[in-house]
């Protein structure tokens, strides 16, 4: 027997031909020895009297359509479960934030600590100095008065 479409010898209980895929319908005229040179030539969908497709295109279809919905959904999933991460991420963010300012606010006060400290300082050291030139300062004042 030979294909209705493309012309290649087939076994005579198969429904479709292995080489184009092309439904094949039993009749005493499918076992004709020979098809015409230009079927056996053509192929697509040009090929045979019919027009029909071949029944392996759909099938193609099909698969590379249900591909393009899997990759899909698979690129959803991974968007969608790395969300959590990314709350969590700014979540270490603003933590990380929030140490630093503080870090530096305690900076800030030791070092004004430390100004105060060396300000007070500096006035009981100029205190004490007038202190101790006052009384001087006062009996010079006494004895040059007396002249």
């Amino acid at each position: 027997m030979f294909c209705t479409n493309c012309g290649k010898a087939i076994a005579a209980e198969v429904k479709f031909c292995p080489h184009c895929g092309a439904a094949q319908v039993p009749s005493a005229q499918s076992s004709a020895p020979t098809p015409s040179p230009t079927a056996a030539t053509q192929s697509g969908p040009a090929a045979g009297s019919s027009g029909a497709l071949p029944a392996r295109k759909p099938v193609l279809w099909a698969g590379a359509v249900a591909l393009l919905v899997a990759l899909a959904s698979a690129a959803g999933y991974w968007g969608w479960s790395n969300k959590g991460s990314d709350d969590e991420l700014v979540r270490r963010l603003a933590d990380e934030e929030q140490r630093r300012v503080a870090s530096e606010k305690a900076a800030e006060t030791a070092e004004f600590t430390a100004a105060q400290a060396l300000l007070d300082k500096h006035i009981a050291v100029e205190e004490a100095q007038a202190q101790a030139h006052a009384p001087a300062a006062g009996q010079t004042k006494g004895t040059t008065r007396s002249r």
